[in-house]
């Protein structure tokens, strides 16, 4: 689809080090620990030029949105994310006939420039996130 692009997908963890070691490895560059105060997460972006973009995602407290992801799982993907352009738009294409519950509406994503983030859950799918294009 024009003007939506993969971006990344989203690796919800219990603890960072692991992870960062098997994608240093793998030569991936992975950003310092960033605090998400709207999130509650603490994040570790992972990029190269070979593999896709890796979100590390670790829970801050308690109340962060992944913590129950994480009762039942020490680590598991968890989201997959999508740069888009247009958002009223290009909810429709990406929806379509699916019904998406909106789990959190867009905020700026300290991780990503400040550029807004939200998430929708599709059952059959899963959880999305949209990310603002540049």
């Amino acid at each position: 689809m024009e003007n939506i692009n993969f971006h990344h997908y989203g690796l919800a963890l219990k603890d960072f080090n692991n992870a960062i070691k098997f994608h240093a490895n793998l030569g991936y560059q992975c950003s310092e620990i960033i605090f998400d105060s709207l999130q509650n997460v603490e994040l570790v972006l992972c990029t190269s030029d070979n593999f896709p973009t890796v979100e590390l995602v670790k829970p801050y407290n308690s109340n962060s949105p992944i913590s129950n992801y994480l009762k039942k799982n020490n680590e598991m993907i968890y989201h997959v994310c999508y740069e888009i352009n247009n958002y009223e738009e290009d909810l429709i294409r990406i929806f379509g006939e699916n019904r998406a519950i909106c789990v959190s509406t867009p905020k700026p994503a300290i991780l990503f420039e400040n550029r807004l983030v939200s998430f929708y859950y599709i059952t059959d799918v899963g959880l999305i996130e949209l990310l603002q294009q540049k």
